[in-house]
């Protein structure tokens, strides 16, 4: 056999492994070496009927309503150059988005909002339907546990602090009142799902009249429960794993067309956004680029956004060529008004 072809077909071969093994190196970088952004893309969009659930439903109507959503993730290397040219990924850098905190505590705090979003949109929702309802508070969460490492966590119910029932900032202040001078305090709170028991350190800058301070977190709130004088108008809002406080005007159109009579979509698809109040005033959002992408994918007819970011919307679907109308609204009454419009 001749050499030349031996050696020349093992170099061969040999160029071919080490090709190989660089291409792998480099795709290794670009897909699993970490970088400082995460990245938002356009999410989903959810039909909120199935997440609104009333106890008296009026005849369901042949449109739908639906919340959008924004998809966070950690941007590789190679996300991190697309993001470029394409302009549906959005960088931010992390340390920005948790703020010293985890990921963790970023989800933590999106239900903890989420939450309250809720019971916003059903006490705007009883508010334009004329429905009588009382409220009372119900839980005290840690909805900022900061980032000095204490014992709570973002997320932490409140259940009893030094051995007292708390559901409230007010319960909470006359239970440190007589636990200040002990320096320390027993604390009972639920932690995704499970009850336990810490040993705190009581603040001695703070007083009881500032409780977050006192107990060594960022920020409490109370959670409130709307009850309306009716059974019948009793309504529960079930978000599973969506977080944050953007679907409240959504949420709060789905409960308004569940208590009221006709078809408030007006027979089309009625994607949306926008945080909303207790009073039913809407609030302005983030990524909302995104979401119009997310409600163009489903097929949505109309989006709903607040004011503040309607020429924003209205940009980006003239960018990706979409026949939905994008409208702004101020107030859950705007929202109502404009899809009696639209429906003509």
């Amino acid at each position: 056999m001749d050499a030349r072809k031996v050696l020349t077909g093992g170099g061969a071969v040999g160029t071919a492994v080490r090709w190989g093994l660089l291409t792998a190196a480099v795709m290794a970088l670009l897909l699993y070496v970490p970088t400082p952004y995460a990245a938002y893309e356009p999410g989903l969009a959810f039909y909120t009927k199935p997440l609104v659930h009333a106890a008296s439903p009026d005849e369901p109507g042949r449109g739908a309503f639906m919340l959008t959503t924004v998809r966070l993730s950690h941007a590789n290397a190679w996300k991190s150059i697309r993001s470029a040219w394409d302009g549906n990924i959005e960088l931010v850098r992390k340390r920005d988005l948790f703020r010293g905190g985890t990921q963790s505590d970023f989800v933590e705090k999106q239900a903890v909002v989420m939450r309250g979003s809720q019971t916003d949109a059903v006490e705007a929702a009883y508010a334009e339907a004329g429905i009588e309802y009382g409220i009372a508070t119900y839980a005290l969460v840690v909805s900022d546990a900061g980032s000095a490492g204490g014992a709570f966590r973002t997320g932490d119910e409140i259940v009893s602090f030094g051995g007292r029932p708390v559901t409230s900032l007010r319960e909470l202040s006359l239970a440190l009142n007589l636990e200040s001078a002990a320096g320390q305090a027993r604390v009972s709170v639920v932690r995704q799902g499970r009850t336990t028991e810490l040993a705190i350190p009581l603040s001695a800058e703070a007083s009881a009249n500032q409780p977050a301070l006192m107990i060594g977190v960022r920020k409490l709130t109370e959670l409130r429960r709307i009850q309306p004088a009716k059974a019948e108008d009793e309504v529960d809002i079930q978000s599973g794993e969506i977080g944050g406080p953007s679907a409240g005007l959504m949420f709060a159109l789905q409960t308004l067309d569940e208590l009221t009579d006709g078809d408030l979509t007006a027979g089309m698809r009625v994607a949306g956004t926008g945080t909303i109040n207790a009073k039913g005033e809407v609030g302005a959002i983030g990524g909302v680029s995104h979401k119009v992408v997310a409600a163009d994918r489903a097929g949505a007819d109309v989006f709903l956004v607040p004011e503040e970011n309607e020429q924003e919307a209205i940009a980006k679907a003239a960018d990706i060529g979409t026949d939905m109308r994008v409208l702004g609204v101020g107030t859950l009454r705007d929202a109502r008004r404009a899809m009696e419009e639209a429906g003509g």
